[in-house]
Protein backbone atom coordinates (compact mmCIF):
# COMPACT_ATOMS: atom_id res chain seq x y z
CA UNK A 1 0.00 0.00 0.00
CA UNK A 2 1.63 3.45 -0.77
CA UNK A 3 1.85 5.78 1.92
CA UNK A 4 -1.32 7.93 2.80
CA UNK A 5 -1.26 11.19 3.66
CA UNK A 6 -4.28 13.37 5.44
CA UNK A 7 -4.69 17.19 4.33
CA UNK A 8 -7.00 19.73 5.42
CA UNK A 9 -8.21 21.93 3.03
CA UNK A 10 -10.35 25.13 4.60
CA UNK A 11 -13.20 26.09 3.09
CA UNK A 12 -16.09 28.45 4.09
CA UNK A 13 -15.92 30.52 7.00
CA UNK A 14 -14.20 27.81 9.11
CA UNK A 15 -14.73 24.27 7.50
CA UNK A 16 -12.01 21.79 6.89
CA UNK A 17 -12.35 19.42 3.72
CA UNK A 18 -10.46 16.45 4.83
CA UNK A 19 -8.13 14.74 2.08
CA UNK A 20 -6.94 11.07 2.25
CA UNK A 21 -4.80 10.56 -0.39
CA UNK A 22 -1.22 9.04 -1.61
CA UNK A 23 0.40 10.20 -4.58
CA UNK A 24 -2.35 9.77 -7.45
CA UNK A 25 -5.95 9.05 -5.82
CA UNK A 26 -7.43 10.70 -2.99
CA UNK A 27 -10.39 10.46 -0.66
CA UNK A 28 -12.79 13.66 0.01
CA UNK A 29 -14.32 14.52 3.15
CA UNK A 30 -17.60 16.27 3.48
CA UNK A 31 -16.35 19.01 0.74
CA UNK A 32 -19.03 22.54 1.73
CA UNK A 33 -17.40 24.22 -1.25
CA UNK A 34 -15.66 22.44 -4.53
CA UNK A 35 -13.23 24.75 -6.03
CA UNK A 36 -11.21 24.91 -2.97
CA UNK A 37 -10.63 21.12 -3.60
CA UNK A 38 -10.56 21.11 -7.22
CA UNK A 39 -7.90 23.49 -7.16
CA UNK A 40 -5.67 21.30 -4.51
CA UNK A 41 -6.11 18.11 -6.67
CA UNK A 42 -5.41 19.89 -9.53
CA UNK A 43 -2.23 21.46 -8.03
CA UNK A 44 -1.26 18.19 -6.49
CA UNK A 45 -1.80 15.95 -9.75
CA UNK A 46 -4.45 13.57 -8.20
CA UNK A 47 -7.57 11.77 -9.03
CA UNK A 48 -10.87 11.41 -6.69
CA UNK A 49 -12.27 7.74 -5.84
CA UNK A 50 -14.62 8.41 -3.57
CA UNK A 51 -17.04 11.30 -1.66
CA UNK A 52 -17.41 10.49 2.04
CA UNK A 53 -20.25 12.25 3.72
CA UNK A 54 -20.48 12.55 7.82
CA UNK A 55 -24.30 14.02 7.36
CA UNK A 56 -25.65 17.12 6.02
CA UNK A 57 -27.27 19.99 7.55
CA UNK A 58 -31.29 19.77 5.91
CA UNK A 59 -32.07 23.08 8.34
CA UNK A 60 -29.54 25.25 6.48
CA UNK A 61 -29.75 26.89 3.34
CA UNK A 62 -27.11 26.01 2.40
CA UNK A 63 -25.32 22.90 3.57
CA UNK A 64 -21.52 23.28 4.49
CA UNK A 65 -20.56 19.22 4.10
CA UNK A 66 -22.51 18.62 0.77
CA UNK A 67 -22.81 21.91 -0.75
CA UNK A 68 -19.78 21.40 -3.23
CA UNK A 69 -20.60 17.64 -4.21
CA UNK A 70 -22.79 18.25 -7.26
CA UNK A 71 -20.04 20.23 -8.95
CA UNK A 72 -17.47 18.11 -7.31
CA UNK A 73 -19.37 14.61 -8.87
CA UNK A 74 -19.70 16.47 -12.44
CA UNK A 75 -16.23 17.00 -12.51
CA UNK A 76 -15.32 14.09 -11.80
CA UNK A 77 -18.23 11.24 -12.67
CA UNK A 78 -16.09 8.13 -11.98
CA UNK A 79 -16.14 9.23 -7.85
CA UNK A 80 -18.07 7.10 -6.38
CA UNK A 81 -20.25 9.01 -3.00
CA UNK A 82 -20.20 7.01 -0.07
CA UNK A 83 -23.12 8.46 2.76
CA UNK A 84 -26.44 7.68 4.60
CA UNK A 85 -29.46 7.07 2.20
CA UNK A 86 -30.61 10.41 3.35
CA UNK A 87 -27.17 12.37 3.33
CA UNK A 88 -27.52 12.89 -0.72
CA UNK A 89 -29.19 12.15 -3.86
CA UNK A 90 -26.04 11.57 -5.37
CA UNK A 91 -24.95 9.03 -2.93
CA UNK A 92 -23.80 5.43 -4.58
CA UNK A 93 -22.75 3.79 -1.92
CA UNK A 94 -25.44 3.70 0.89
CA UNK A 95 -23.73 3.42 4.29
CA UNK A 96 -24.62 3.27 8.08
CA UNK A 97 -23.86 1.83 11.45
CA UNK A 98 -22.16 -1.44 11.20
CA UNK A 99 -20.89 -1.29 7.55
CA UNK A 100 -17.22 -1.36 6.25
CA UNK A 101 -15.73 -0.35 3.08
CA UNK A 102 -12.37 -0.04 1.91
CA UNK A 103 -10.94 3.01 -0.02
CA UNK A 104 -7.37 3.35 -0.83
CA UNK A 105 -6.59 -0.01 0.12
CA UNK A 106 -7.82 1.01 3.81
CA UNK A 107 -11.03 -0.15 5.99
CA UNK A 108 -13.36 2.67 6.63
CA UNK A 109 -15.57 1.42 9.33
CA UNK A 110 -19.20 3.31 9.90
CA UNK A 111 -20.34 4.41 13.31
CA UNK A 112 -23.50 6.05 13.53
CA UNK A 113 -22.80 8.78 15.91
CA UNK A 114 -25.89 11.15 16.18
CA UNK A 115 -26.81 13.51 17.89
CA UNK A 116 -26.07 16.91 16.11
CA UNK A 117 -28.01 14.91 13.33
CA UNK A 118 -30.22 11.74 13.46
CA UNK A 119 -28.18 9.91 10.48
CA UNK A 120 -24.46 11.43 11.63
CA UNK A 121 -22.10 8.76 10.67
CA UNK A 122 -18.53 9.39 11.56
CA UNK A 123 -15.71 6.86 9.76
CA UNK A 124 -12.93 5.18 11.85
CA UNK A 125 -9.93 4.88 9.24
CA UNK A 126 -7.05 2.50 10.39
CA UNK A 127 -3.69 2.86 8.91
CA UNK A 128 -0.20 3.27 10.03
CA UNK A 129 -0.58 1.46 13.12
CA UNK A 130 -3.22 4.62 14.10
CA UNK A 131 -7.36 4.79 13.85
CA UNK A 132 -8.11 7.76 12.51
CA UNK A 133 -11.78 9.30 12.79
CA UNK A 134 -13.52 11.66 10.67
CA UNK A 135 -16.02 12.70 12.86
CA UNK A 136 -17.82 15.86 11.17
CA UNK A 137 -19.45 17.94 13.47
CA UNK A 138 -19.91 15.31 16.59
CA UNK A 139 -16.88 16.11 18.17
CA UNK A 140 -15.07 19.16 18.25
CA UNK A 141 -11.74 20.11 19.54
CA UNK A 142 -13.00 21.45 23.54
CA UNK A 143 -16.59 20.60 22.43
CA UNK A 144 -19.22 18.95 20.77
CA UNK A 145 -21.98 20.10 17.91
CA UNK A 146 -24.91 21.28 18.59
CA UNK A 147 -28.16 19.35 18.54
CA UNK A 148 -30.39 20.07 15.22
CA UNK A 149 -32.32 16.85 14.26
CA UNK A 150 -31.20 14.73 16.44
CA UNK A 151 -30.97 14.76 20.52
CA UNK A 152 -29.18 15.63 23.11
CA UNK A 153 -29.23 11.85 24.46
CA UNK A 154 -28.13 10.37 21.13
CA UNK A 155 -25.38 12.91 21.31
CA UNK A 156 -24.34 12.20 24.59
CA UNK A 157 -23.91 8.45 23.64
CA UNK A 158 -21.87 9.43 20.64
CA UNK A 159 -19.42 11.26 22.98
CA UNK A 160 -19.44 8.74 25.25
CA UNK A 161 -18.56 5.93 22.85
CA UNK A 162 -15.77 7.92 21.60
CA UNK A 163 -14.76 7.99 25.03
CA UNK A 164 -14.16 4.45 25.11
CA UNK A 165 -11.46 4.52 22.71
CA UNK A 166 -7.60 4.39 23.27
CA UNK A 167 -5.74 7.62 24.25
CA UNK A 168 -3.67 7.68 20.89
CA UNK A 169 -6.58 7.83 18.92
CA UNK A 170 -6.54 11.02 16.43
CA UNK A 171 -9.67 12.67 15.82
CA UNK A 172 -10.77 14.97 12.64
CA UNK A 173 -13.77 17.45 13.20
CA UNK A 174 -14.74 19.45 10.67
CA UNK A 175 -14.78 23.30 12.11
CA UNK A 176 -12.18 25.40 13.32
CA UNK A 177 -14.40 25.78 16.67
CA UNK A 178 -11.38 25.50 19.34
CA UNK A 179 -10.90 28.86 20.28
CA UNK A 180 -14.61 29.15 21.43
CA UNK A 181 -15.05 25.91 22.72
CA UNK A 182 -11.83 25.87 24.80
CA UNK A 183 -13.21 29.78 26.05
CA UNK A 184 -16.27 28.14 27.17
CA UNK A 185 -14.42 25.44 28.90
CA UNK A 186 -12.69 27.85 30.57
CA UNK A 187 -15.65 29.36 32.14
CA UNK A 188 -16.58 26.40 33.20
CA UNK A 189 -13.37 24.82 34.63
CA UNK A 190 -11.04 27.91 35.44
CA UNK A 191 -8.90 25.37 37.78
CA UNK A 192 -8.30 23.25 34.65
CA UNK A 193 -4.70 24.38 33.59
CA UNK A 194 -4.76 22.31 30.59
CA UNK A 195 -7.11 24.09 29.21
CA UNK A 196 -5.61 27.63 29.90
CA UNK A 197 -2.60 25.61 28.10
CA UNK A 198 -4.63 24.68 24.82
CA UNK A 199 -5.87 28.49 24.78
CA UNK A 200 -2.46 29.33 24.31
CA UNK A 201 -1.44 27.47 21.83
CA UNK A 202 -5.05 27.49 19.63
CA UNK A 203 -4.22 31.27 19.54
CA UNK A 204 -0.77 30.82 18.63
CA UNK A 205 -1.98 28.04 15.98
CA UNK A 206 -4.48 30.71 14.30
CA UNK A 207 -1.84 33.66 14.83
CA UNK A 208 0.31 31.64 12.05
CA UNK A 209 -2.43 30.68 9.89
CA UNK A 210 -2.45 26.74 10.91
CA UNK A 211 -5.42 24.55 12.06
CA UNK A 212 -5.49 23.66 15.58
CA UNK A 213 -6.70 19.99 14.28
CA UNK A 214 -6.64 17.55 14.37
CA UNK A 215 -6.25 15.78 17.89
CA UNK A 216 -5.71 13.08 19.79
CA UNK A 217 -8.35 11.90 22.19
CA UNK A 218 -6.08 12.05 25.51
CA UNK A 219 -5.88 15.68 24.87
CA UNK A 220 -9.27 16.07 24.29
CA UNK A 221 -9.95 14.34 27.57
CA UNK A 222 -7.76 17.25 29.54
CA UNK A 223 -9.33 19.37 27.39
CA UNK A 224 -12.90 18.76 26.77
CA UNK A 225 -15.23 19.77 29.25
CA UNK A 226 -17.94 17.64 27.36
CA UNK A 227 -15.95 14.64 27.83
CA UNK A 228 -15.24 15.40 31.71
CA UNK A 229 -18.82 15.24 32.83
CA UNK A 230 -18.39 13.01 35.72
CA UNK A 231 -15.77 15.60 37.36
CA UNK A 232 -16.61 17.08 40.79
CA UNK A 233 -15.86 20.49 40.21
CA UNK A 234 -17.50 20.73 36.82
CA UNK A 235 -20.87 19.30 39.00
CA UNK A 236 -19.94 22.18 41.30
CA UNK A 237 -19.49 24.96 38.48
CA UNK A 238 -23.12 24.13 37.47
CA UNK A 239 -24.43 24.16 40.75
CA UNK A 240 -23.13 27.18 41.72
CA UNK A 241 -24.78 28.18 38.16
CA UNK A 242 -28.00 26.97 38.96
CA UNK A 243 -27.70 24.21 36.32
CA UNK A 244 -28.02 21.14 38.23
CA UNK A 245 -28.88 20.38 41.90
CA UNK A 246 -26.20 18.39 43.68
CA UNK A 247 -23.31 16.30 42.68
CA UNK A 248 -25.77 13.18 42.85
CA UNK A 249 -26.43 14.33 38.92
CA UNK A 250 -25.50 11.31 37.14
CA UNK A 251 -23.07 11.89 33.31
CA UNK A 252 -26.17 12.44 30.85
CA UNK A 253 -27.58 15.39 33.12
CA UNK A 254 -24.71 16.77 32.97
CA UNK A 255 -23.66 16.68 29.69
CA UNK A 256 -27.48 18.35 29.00
CA UNK A 257 -26.50 21.10 31.16
CA UNK A 258 -23.45 21.61 29.70
CA UNK A 259 -24.67 21.37 26.04
CA UNK A 260 -27.67 23.72 26.91
CA UNK A 261 -25.04 26.01 28.95
CA UNK A 262 -23.00 26.32 25.69
CA UNK A 263 -25.95 27.05 23.19
CA UNK A 264 -26.32 30.55 24.79
CA UNK A 265 -23.13 31.13 25.76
Amino acid sequence: MKKLTITPIPALQDNYIWLIHDDTHAVIIDAGESQPVIDYLNAHALSPVAFVITHHNAHATYDDHTGGLSKLKSTYPAMMVYGHASHDALVDVKVDEGNNFTLLGVDFQVWRTAGHTDTHLSYLVNFDGKTHVFCGDTLFSGGCGRVFSGTVDELFDSLQRFNTLTDDVIFYPAHEYTLSNLTFGSYIAPQNTAIVSAIAHAKNCRNQGVPTLPVSLVHERAVNVFLQVGDDHIKDRLIALGKITDKKADTRTVFKALRELKNNF
